[in-house]
């Protein structure tokens, strides 16, 4: 044979079985996130069910990862766009258990309790929890949503003096920056 037809065959052969070489690995992470994707442009179209159905999905691929927070986050955040804010309280504890440093996490569920009215409760609860520093942040949050803005204000800004270094910090600050902008 011919160095050519040789070469040619070897082209083909290699070709050949690289197609049959494929990545079998299923990869959840990335799969969550696409549902999450298409939950969040089901979300801009209003097309509820189907947005719950992804968030659900993305949820299921991979749901105690600090990533699924915003998962849980965006399936509470359509429960309460339908009119079920007790149907989106569990979803928002969860996300804040996944990622305790992310603030609006806590915001979210502060409204979420004064949206439900539990709000005075679950602060005589978290007051009397045994002492952890994040959970100053809550009890922050719902004095200033039961309308007691300066002592949650004082709450909020001990935590910020007692932990200046934890990445949570930062948002805390900005939000009493903008509560304090406020009521001025």
């Amino acid at each position: 044979m011919s160095v050519k037809k040789i070469l040619i065959l070897f082209i083909l052969f290699i070709t050949a079985n690289s197609c049959v070489f494929a990545d079998e690995e299923i990869k959840a992470q990335n799969n969550a996130y696409r549902h999450n994707n298409l939950g969040l442009m089901y979300l801009d179209e209003n097309y509820y069910f189907g947005a719950i159905k992804e968030f659900q999905i993305a949820i299921d691929l991979v749901p105690d990862k600090q990533a699924s927070a915003a998962f849980y986050v965006n399936l509470g955040k359509t429960y309460e766009k339908i009119g079920h804010p007790e149907l989106a309280k569990p979803c928002f504890e969860k996300a804040v258990s996944l990622n305790v440093l992310c603030f609006d996490y806590y915001l979210t569920l502060a409204q979420n309790y004064k949206t439900l009215g539990i709000a005075s409760e679950k602060l005589t609860e978290f007051q009397n929890k045994e002492y952890h520093p994040l959970n100053d942040i809550l009890v922050g949050l719902l004095y200033i949503q039961e309308g007691n803005v300066s002592t949650g204000i004082t709450v909020l800004d001990e935590f910020c003096n007692k932990e200046p270094n934890l990445i949570v910090t930062a948002g805390v600050k900005n939000y009493i920056n903008k509560i304090a902008e406020e009521k001025l």
